[in-house]
């Protein structure tokens, strides 16, 4: 049986995607925000990162999204993407054989 209580509004934001290799339908959103600060009145950037859940899995980084909150999905994952505001320019790497965009190669972990 179901509390029949008030529901919470859910929270939207809007944040660019910055990777998603490391895990199958996830993908890491960060949410950019301005804030003054409370002292010196300079207004500063605020950067959060979330773990997004991408059902079919098809953002690559660079892309603005729109997220949600939901119902926790895994540990960190509690937001999922509504609806995607602007896709970033897509090409095929020779490299990898895989569909790339120019903020992928940013994600790409470094070899040593």
């Amino acid at each position: 049986m179901q509390a029949s209580g008030p529901r919470m509004a859910a929270l939207r934001l809007v944040g660019r995607v910055i990777s998603n290799q490391e895990m199958q339908k996830t993908a890491k959103v960060v949410v950019t925000r301005l804030a003054e600060h409370a002292k010196v009145k300079k207004v500063l950037k605020k950067r959060k990162t979330y773990l997004v859940h991408d059902e079919a899995d098809s953002r690559l980084p660079g892309d603005i999204v729109r997220i949600e909150s939901c119902r926790p999905i895994s540990k960190r994952k509690s937001f999922k993407i509504v609806e995607v505001l602007q896709e970033a320019p897509r090409f095929l790497d020779p490299v990898t054989n895989k569909m790339s965009t120019p903020f992928s190669e940013l994600t790409r972990k470094k070899q040593r």
